[in-house]
């Protein structure tokens, strides 16, 4: 709801309230974010500031108006307030003050964009801002959806003067806080490390989070959270902020020395300079703000409906997605039509419904040195063509999914020795290579419509229902063969990038397409706009997993995060665990395999089937349950839970994960709010069985006999014999499982074993059922 009082408006929610003023003097003033509660005067949340600020400078001189210490919507330079300022703009004639003023406001329907945005707001309040001097408008634009409790805005910038005008810094958003007293949530990390959490408390400083590579990066992801000291996973107070953007960001967090605290976010300033002309207008991207009181849980629920109902596009939202199998771990760039149809029935037998096939099926493509750009079946390794594959893959009852890496082009291709002029490089310099490749030129018309026409004649040659749209290195040179495209070259690739996306998402509304880069390198609010699943990360060990899925879940649903089971040793770690721990934790996101299935033996075959047809009976719950993480998590203890709950509240699966097992270990607790508190529910798991391989010469010490190690009587006791495994049942009202939780079974510790000791060892798992009683 929007409501405009006198000179207040008033933004809410159902949980929050936003409010601002407009001041005598045009200014746009900051008075509350937070908590909703009914407004009878507005003056209660007024800024005072009668007593004067020392030498602070008054605004136009208007009474108590110390503008370097007014909460403000809208900064800007050169007026007086020396803090980071959202906006900075060049004039030939004036420099770079401005002084933007309100105009007038109105509240509208959803606007079209030019870059992405949210979808199906409420109600959306416009406030027009102008600076008489430079004739620049600025208008404001804010977004409320009422049931995430989520707040979008975001800033268009209008150059209308004659006089062509540089804009050098865009932010989409502030929001000043009378307080800094918060921790500083963000996700940081590297290629197959994405998405770690770091924490640090605000002190008098400017933290600045960014990325610089071109894309919104894994080095810091453009979601982070402030929470008070005292916050945890199911209370206290917090706020969210993303950015709807896949390219350079950043977000400065500045305290002063009266603790207050102004936080920005918007595009990075670096190289940005962009030549705004006469009558010609700039959008930012859409920020997203969220507040929550009861916890982060609840602050990344927000998210996760906010993204599963106005980002992800309409054929898909609540759609399930398929299971899939990947080649790619099994054949890296060996495929060929044989080896890929075993594959594919052997994928069948288990139960996928989506065969993908990656890297290495075009060109000249045995390697990554060549081909990429040419994208034409390599008619040696498939010799009946992608149509002929294709409908194989379809006659075994499988959709079919295709690998593309569009941005990219080898040196070493057909297409850069007929157009060299489409890939991003200097003239007369040797350009920089990543993965052996460069990136085409995504600024240049020409080449986007190249690369849309080829991809159009490629989705449509075969029978088609899957996409993997990978991007494998970051931009460098930042050079366009059209001089007038070199300012802002990072943004206005971007810019070319939604523009194929676009287009190629109005020619086939209903291909999946999952964006990849090189894993999660490019895991953001833009590309779900257009691609409503990413790969989480090229990093599939479940141990690395734990950090990079339970990092992501904070800001992005299950829905989004591909999470692939694959062999071991893991070919990024060398680590070995469990298979069912990989498909446990792969349950918590868009189920896949990624594995040779024709080296795998016929128990773990059968093992996979019956994962599959376990999760596909509760897809739905996984791929779009409530998700809860348990208050500590793996980047503070060695082991941790993630649960999800149905909209009935009448089934819950919750996955206890295990990292380094340690002697004298803490006693595990299991603590799980979300349920029916007056309902009751039975708490269990499948039972199981150990392998006596687990305990080594341990089970000498009760075997009558002494068995040799590894000898043929310890192979053949190992074969026809499984220890039963402790069994977890009990029943609890809703109410009890939040407030006094579970108390598990002790874990094996070395000194004793029986049926209510729990054997999970390093990187063990278990999956427990929690089912509301009729």
């Amino acid at each position: 709801m929007i409501e405009v009082r006198g000179s207040y408006f008033l933004l809410e929610t159902a949980n929050t309230s936003y409010v601002f003023q407009k001041t005598e003097s045009g200014l746009l003033r900051h008075l509350y974010y937070g908590a909703k509660a009914p407004i009878v005067d507005f003056s209660i949340l007024d800024q005072k500031l009668d007593g004067g600020v020392g030498t602070a400078c008054l605004y136009e001189n208007h009474p108590n108006e110390f503008i370097d210490q007014m909460d403000l919507e809208l900064s800007f330079v050169g007026k007086g307030d020396y803090r980071q300022t959202m906006i900075e703009v060049e004039h030939p004639r004036f420099g770079t003050t401005l002084n933007c003023k309100y105009q007038s406001h109105a509240i509208i329907s959803n606007p079209e964009e030019e870059l992405p945005t949210s979808r199906q707001p409420d109600s959306v309040l416009e406030v027009i801002t102008f600076d008489e001097t430079q004739q620049i408008e600025i208008t404001l634009f804010y977004k409320v959806f009422e049931q995430c409790d989520v707040i979008t805005k975001y800033i268009k910038i209008t150059n209308k003067g004659s006089d062509s005008v540089i804009i050098h810094q865009l932010m989409s958003h502030q929001l000043d806080c009378w307080n800094a007293d918060f921790v500083l949530m963000s996700f940081n990390g590297a290629w197959s490390k994405e998405r770690h959490l770091f924490q640090q408390p605000l002190t008098m400083n400017t933290i600045v989070l960014d990325s610089k590579t071109g894309g919104s990066s894994n080095k810091t992801n453009p979601f982070f959270i402030l929470r008070k000291a005292n916050t945890d996973e199911n209370q206290g107070e917090a706020y969210g902020f993303n950015l709807v953007y896949s390219g350079n960001h950043q977000a400065v967090l500045e305290v002063g020395i009266t603790k207050k605290l102004r936080v920005m976010q918007g595009i990075h300033p670096l190289g940005f300079h962009y030549p705004l002309h006469s009558q010609i207008t700039l959008t930012s991207p859409e920020a997203v703000l969220s507040y929550t009181n009861k916890g982060l849980n609840q602050l990344s629920h927000h998210f996760h409906d906010f993204i599963n109902h106005h980002i992800i596009a309409l054929p898909f939202q609540g759609k399930p997605r398929p299971v899939l199998i990947n080649n790619w771990e099994a054949t890296y760039f060996h495929c060929d039509e044989k080896t890929i149809l075993e594959l594919a029935k052997k994928a069948q037998e288990v139960g996928a419904e989506l065969f993908v096939l990656d890297d290495g099926w075009f060109g000249k493509r045995n390697n990554d040195q060549r081909s990429l750009g040419d994208w034409d079946v390599n008619l040696k390794k498939l010799p009946h063509g992608l149509i002929g594959l294709s409908k194989k893959i379809h006659q075994m009852g499988m959709q079919f999914g295709l690998w593309v890496e569009p941005e990219m082009i080898n040196e070493d291709s057909e297409l850069y020795r007929q157009h060299p002029e489409f890939a991003i490089q200097l003239p007369n310099q040797k350009p920089s290579l990543g993965r052996n490749q460069l990136v085409l030129d995504l600024t240049s018309a020409v080449v986007r419509d190249w690369l849309v026409e080829k991809l159009t004649q490629l989705f449509s040659s075969c029978e088609l229902e899957y996409v993997k749209w990978d991007y494998n290195r970051n931009i460098t040179e930042l050079f366009s063969q059209q001089a007038s495209l070199q300012q802002a070259f990072c943004h206005r690739y971007i810019l070319g990038l939604y523009d194929v996306l676009k287009r190629i998402r109005n020619q086939f509304p209903n291909l999946l397409i999952e964006s990849c880069a090189s894993g999660g390198n490019r895991f953001d609010l833009g590309m779900l706009c257009f691609t409503p699943q990413i790969w989480t990360s090229d990093d599939t060990d479940y141990y690395e997993r734990l950090f990079i899925q339970t990092g992501t879940s904070y800001g992005y649903p299950l829905s989004t995060m591909g999470a692939h089971v694959s062999a071991v040793p893991n070919h990024q770690t060398l680590r070995n665990t469990p298979l069912a721990s990989r498909f446990h934790l792969s349950c918590f996101g868009l189920l896949g395999y990624e594995l040779d299935l024709l080296s795998e033996t016929d128990v773990t075959l059968q093992a996979i089937k019956k994962q599959i047809v376990f999760y596909k009976k509760n897809r739905d719950i996984f791929q779009y349950g409530r998700c809860y993480r348990s208050n500590l998590t793996i980047f503070n203890r060695d082991n941790m839970y993630l649960y999800v709950v149905n909209k009935e509240q009448t089934l819950a699966f919750l996955g206890f994960f295990q990292g380094l097992i340690h002697p004298s270990m803490a006693e595990d607790r299991l603590y799980i709010p979300g349920l029916e508190e007056e309902g009751i529910y039975q708490l269990s798991h499948q039972k199981s069985k150990i392998s006596i391989t687990r305990f080594g010469g341990l089970i000498n010490l009760v075997l009558p006999i002494k068995v040799r190690l590894n000898g043929r009587l310890y192979r053949l006791i190992s074969k026809v014999y499984k220890i039963p495994g402790d069994q977890e049942n009990c029943l609890a009202s809703g109410k009890a499982l939040k407030e006094m939780g579970v108390r598990l079974h002790q874990q094996f510790m070395g000194s004793g074993l029986s049926n209510r000791v729990r054997v999970l060892g390093d990187f063990g798992s278990r999956l427990y059922e929690i089912r509301k009683k009729e």
